[in-house]
């Protein structure tokens, strides 16, 4: 049991009090570094989610798969003669291609680009044309997006 004196705390109590103190704050800080591990591995996993990574051999075909979708969605009578134009804007307005399609492995941003696609013999024929920071498809012509 502690006793009161005029002349405050004694070296014994203070030394109690630091240490339960020094505890606490331990603990806090044990936690605190806990929940922030917490959180990043939270980021992520929704990192992981939102950035797919794909190749850019993947996003051509990806672009070719949307722009089929594409044509039996609004060419009610197909493609007879010609070469038309789909751009990738298109087909993400039309939802037929997501942004998360467009990204590259190791990069941050989405690629552009545009399909042609022709009736051969009866049989629709797809061509997919990518331009990304570090990537583009050969015979990408960027005249076709208007650039």
């Amino acid at each position: 049991m502690m006793k009161l004196n005029n002349h405050g705390w004694g070296l014994r109590e203070m030394l109690l009090y630091c240490g339960i103190l020094l505890l606490f704050l331990c603990i806090a800080v044990f936690f605190i570094i806990q929940a922030s591990k917490g959180l990043e591995d939270i980021g992520e996993s929704n990192n992981a989610i939102v950035e797919e990574e794909v190749s850019y051999s993947e996003i051509e075909e990806n672009v070719k798969d949307a722009s089929l979708l594409y044509v039996d969605a609004y060419y009610e009578e197909g493609i007879k003669t010609g070469t038309i134009t789909i751009t990738t804007d298109n087909l993400k307005k039309f939802n037929m291609l997501s942004i998360d399609d467009l990204i590259p492995v190791g990069e941050k941003n989405s690629c552009n680009g545009y399909s042609l696609v022709k009736n051969e013999d009866n049989s629709l024929v797809v061509s997919a044309y990518i331009k990304c920071s570090n990537y583009e498809t050969n015979g990408y012509q960027s005249w076709r997006l208007g650039e």
